[in-house]
């Protein structure tokens, strides 16, 4: 008898499982920092009150980064059920130290400007109209899809994220006429699978289409933007389920950005096993 495996590519390192939990939590439930501004504030926070230093917070804003806390978050005390925040911690270098925090880790920002079109349950919305319609579903991959074989499905949306900032934004336009409006550190999904930032894309690269046609880029643009952006984080903590559909490419949710932001991910060929022995 043979048995049919889909494998997705990871690797996670450095964390421990109650760490890696607990940076989940900060990322995506109540430390969620959707802007350049906040996210630069909060490291200069920490390096005035002696938590990083100047060559850390030059690379984590580098890397569109922020530091953060064990137990603590920007929101609190209004924090959602489940959170483990038990205090405040700021988001500019302007405010008080705290003394006693514990460094976690760091989360990423990063978003769709607002009149990119996310595909909604079978239906290409801009973001923020889609949280106007009160759009409970986004379209994403199922665990079965694969390079050539793609599958989708909808999932059920946890949250809608939205900040205002101004940031360098990545517009990709590609041979095949699709362009798309995202920050440095959005995730794209490249069309031998791996999961890659926009900034890190060039010329010449190709990605992977939501139809599943390779779309080669032939332009990659930078222009400062000033506004809102927004992004989508389904309920599912599937990777491939929070892989979705925005104006033709393939893109990773939120959770790319901040949860998963230190995985290697790869949408691999199934590999077929001989387990008939087991």
């Amino acid at each position: 008898m043979k048995n049919i495996l889909s494998a997705l590519m990871l690797v996670v390192t450095g964390f421990s499982t109650s760490a890696v939990a607990q940076l989940s939590a900060r990322c995506s439930l109540d430390d969620q920092l959707t802007t350049t501004t906040s996210a630069q504030g909060r490291n200069a926070w920490s390096r005035k009150c002696g938590y990083i230093s100047a060559s850390r917070e030059a690379f984590l804003n580098s890397e569109n980064e922020y530091q953060v806390y064990t137990n603590a978050c920007a929101s609190y005390p209004t924090v959602q059920p489940g959170s483990t925040c038990a205090q405040y911690v700021p988001d500019n270098e302007a405010a008080a130290c705290i003394a006693g925090l514990v460094k976690l880790g760091s989360c990423v920002t990063g978003c769709f400007t607002p009149t990119q079109r996310v595909d909604f349950a079978g239906r290409q919305l801009p973001v923020p109209e889609a949280y106007a319609n009160g759009m409970k579903e986004v379209t994403a991959l199922t665990p079965a899809a694969q390079p050539g074989l793609l599958s989708f499905a909808n999932q059920t949306i946890r949250a809608y994220v939205a900040g205002d900032t101004q940031e360098d934004i990545f517009l990709l336009k590609t041979r095949e006429g699709r362009s798309l409006e995202v920050t440095a550190e959005h995730p794209m999904l490249l069309n031998d699978g791996t999961m890659v930032k926009a900034r890190t894309l060039k010329a010449g690269d190709t990605l992977m289409g939501a139809d599943g046609k390779a779309l080669t880029l032939s332009e990659v643009t930078v222009f400062n933007f000033k506004g809102q952006v927004w992004n989508v984080r389904p309920q599912s903590t599937d990777k491939a389920e929070n892989v979705m559909s925005a104006e033709g490419f393939l893109t990773g949710s939120v959770r790319f950005q901040n949860e998963w932001a230190a995985d290697d991910y790869r949408l691999s060929l199934r590999d077929e096993f001989e387990v008939g022995g087991l």
